[in-house]
């Protein structure tokens, strides 16, 4: 009930001088994590001007014991406030630290698509691709060096490749796959090269060993499929 009472509020009452009172108590202050995250997210969409609001968002991104609002609390800042000073070192702080892998993935998926231009970056999410204890979280920093948003930056370039072969070749990743994304860092690795680095002396060769040996049935499959296709 509060948190459909939160939506409610937010779409139909936000010039309403209770909901904005209302709405902060209940980003900080409520003990369901669904009714928190649903009020920031109000916040952000609907009192981004509030002084208030950057406070709050940064304090729930770091303080808040319960990974989801945590997760809702990063994507809000990073979408909200990139300008703010605090935001890139909360994200970069948020996708070393935080215990939450999924929340871990979230901050490295903000610094791609709102700090591109930050000239650390490229070496913090390098780090990542090895560093980080979850396959999920070294997958989605993988993705993020090779993303749209950071094409202009750093895709093609050929010091890249090394990172993403290491990965191929060497990621640890064992285990069950997520049903919804692609989830081997190995499996991440190897398509990024055959679309980025296709004409690389290593690619073929590589693809033609993933095919015969990797340990992960996807990634041999795939790897399988793209050699009919070479």
């Amino acid at each position: 009930m509060r948190y459909r009472a939160v939506k409610a509020l937010a779409s139909n009452f936000k010039d309403d001088p209770d909901t904005r009172s209302f709405i902060k108590d209940r980003a900080t202050a409520d003990n369901d994590g669904n009714v928190r995250g649903a009020a920031i997210e109000a916040l952000a969409s609907n009192f981004k001007d509030d002084p208030d609001t950057r406070s709050i968002l940064k304090d729930r991104a770091t303080a808040d014991n319960q990974w989801n609002v945590r997760y809702v609390a990063v994507k809000a800042l990073a979408s909200n406030f990139k300008d703010d000073p605090d935001t890139c070192s909360i994200l970069k702080d948020r996708a070393t630290a935080d215990k939450s892998g999924n929340v871990r993935r979230a901050a490295i998926e903000a610094l791609a698509s709102n700090f591109k231009d930050d000239p650390d970056t490229r070496s913090f999410l390098k780090n990542l691709t090895t560093a980080d204890n979850a396959w999920d979280v070294r997958g989605a920093a993988i993705e993020a060096l090779a993303s749209n948003s950071l094409a202009k930056y750093f895709r093609y370039q050929p010091e890249l490749f090394e990172i993403y072969y290491n990965c191929a070749v060497n990621d640890s990743f064992v285990g069950r796959h997520h049903p919804l994304r692609n989830s081997n860092p190995r499996h991440v690795a190897l398509e990024i090269i055959i679309k980025q680095f296709s004409q690389h002396l290593q690619t073929l060769p590589l693809l033609r060993d993933k095919a015969e040996n990797d340990p992960d049935e996807q990634v041999r499959n795939f790897a399988q499929q793209k050699l009919k296709q070479w």
